[in-house]
């Protein structure tokens, strides 16, 4: 998966656990000579990471391969 633009929105912090919660877009190629697709993701990070930018994209890339190379059957799977 190649990503070619991400964009960060709706950033809310949690102040009793220390984490920063945000929904990621990311413009994504995920096979080749596919069009790139945007892929919304919503995830989070500790507020105190170094580069708290760069961790919420990785993390978000690495849950959007992760949902993209699951099997699509049906509905959407949910955890309870």
């Amino acid at each position: 998966m190649m990503i070619l633009d991400a964009k960060i929105s709706r950033v809310t912090r949690d102040r009793d656990f220390g984490m920063i919660e945000a929904r990621v877009t990311l413009l994504a190629k995920t096979q080749t000579g596919q069009p790139a697709r945007p892929i919304t993701v919503l995830t989070h990070a500790p507020a105190r990471a170094a580069d708290l930018r760069a961790r919420l994209i990785a993390d978000a890339t690495h849950l959007a391969g992760y949902l993209t190379l699951r099997p699509q059957v049906g509905a959407v799977s949910r955890a309870a």
